[in-house]
């Protein structure tokens, strides 16, 4: 009797990242709302603060 063994499949190829869409100087930050339950989201500049792109919420430029 001759066990078969299945073939292993070869991975896809991962993604090349793209940054369209991405706002130049937007930053990562811990957003205070708890709509955006407290998570780290992407925060675009807005006058002298951020704006979080999930909620919307300011915050300040010392962040």
């Amino acid at each position: 009797m001759r066990l078969r063994l299945p073939r292993f499949r070869r991975r896809p190829a991962p993604a090349a990242f793209s940054p369209v869409g991405i706002t130049a100087g937007t930053r990562w930050l811990r957003c205070d709302e708890t709509r955006c339950a407290h998570l780290t989201t992407p925060h675009t500049p807005d006058g002298t603060g951020y704006r979080c792109t999930n909620c919307g919420h300011l915050k300040g430029a010392d962040q």
